[in-house]
């Protein structure tokens, strides 16, 4: 097996490594979508790549070769993967797909919780709720339909424009699933360590999503000045993945990106992180190829012997 089957891991490592700075240049929305994305490509190209490493070397197991007929002096006189880091692959797919399995069971329990949470929840117009308990954040909670609860005390301290504009930010949270993003970079984080940075980057292009969304119903100073009240009489909760608040992540940030234009969308920018995505699926198949055609020749070998 040739060395360039490693090739998937060292690029998701240089994916997690420069893909937070990149997006956090493009279009918010934009920005999520390629993290998202590129982040289950990159988690999945990696989990595949460590079971290519481990199954070389549970395929030299006499019982599995005898079962899969393939000679297993041949697969270990051919196999270019050194056993000790054969074994470290083996473990680390193990504890990948372990914890990733974990968070998905975690995470589909929150999902299911918010939405009873959102069923119980009685509202005059179909979505918003308001509550009389001031120390929560104004948040949203993904359902059929979703919801979008927000303190009484703060509807008080906002003028017409920034109510508008909080409860736009709020239902763009919910239209556009934005849940779903930080599922998505979740598992990947959990798949493979190098991940680690995504989901805080994607909590904060989702969170500039929604200030878009909401400056195109109102005004970009407007959203402005409801993100500055909302984060000033609001305190930090400790909320499931699925539900998604107005103050969310990096304020300072996102009242900088709001006085200044609209982002454009950066071609540059764009290809880089879609041919770091594409190259490590490539790789990954290759590495398929590679390790397929390894087990073939030991099977030939397997067939000239017996």
């Amino acid at each position: 097996m040739r060395v360039d089957i490693y090739l998937p891991l060292l690029l998701t490592g240089v994916f997690g490594l420069v893909a937070p700075g990149i997006a956090r240049r493009l279009p918010p929305a934009i920005a999520a979508w390629l993290l998202s994305i590129g982040g289950l490509v990159c988690a999945a190209a990696s989990g595949a790549t460590l079971a290519f490493l481990g199954w070389t070397l549970v395929g030299q197991s006499p019982d599995v070769a005898a079962d899969g007929h393939w000679s297993v002096p041949a697969l270990r006189n051919h196999d270019l993967v050194p056993r000790p880091v054969a074994g470290v692959a083996l473990a680390a797919f193990g504890i990948a797909l372990t914890w990733t399995t974990v968070l998905l069971v975690r995470r589909l329990r929150a999902l299911a919780d918010a939405y009873r949470l959102a069923g119980s929840l009685a509202s005059h117009d179909g979505q918003l709720v308001v509550t009389d308990d001031d120390s929560l954040p104004a948040c949203a909670v993904p359902g059929r339909p979703g919801r979008v609860i927000v303190p009484a005390g703060l509807l008080r301290r906002l003028d017409a424009t920034e109510r508008r504009a909080l409860l736009a930010h709020e239902r763009a949270h919910i239209a556009h699933r934005h849940h779903l993003h930080g599922t998505a970079v979740a598992l990947a984080a959990a798949a493979n360590p190098m991940l680690r940075r995504l989901p805080a980057a994607v909590a904060l292009a989702t969170e500039r999503w929604a200030d878009e969304d909401a400056a195109r119903h109102t005004r970009r100073d407007a959203v402005a000045r409801a993100l500055r009240t909302a984060a000033l009489t609001s305190r930090t909760v400790a909320t499931p993945g699925s539900v998604l608040g107005a103050v969310g992540s990096d304020v300072v940030v996102r009242v900088a990106a709001l006085t200044a234009p609209p982002p454009r969308p950066t071609a540059w920018r764009i290809l880089a992180l879609t041919a770091i995505v594409a190259a490590t699926a490539l790789a990954t198949l290759v590495a398929a190829r590679e390790t397929e055609r390894l087990f073939e020749l030991a099977m030939h070998v397997y067939r000239l012997t017996h």
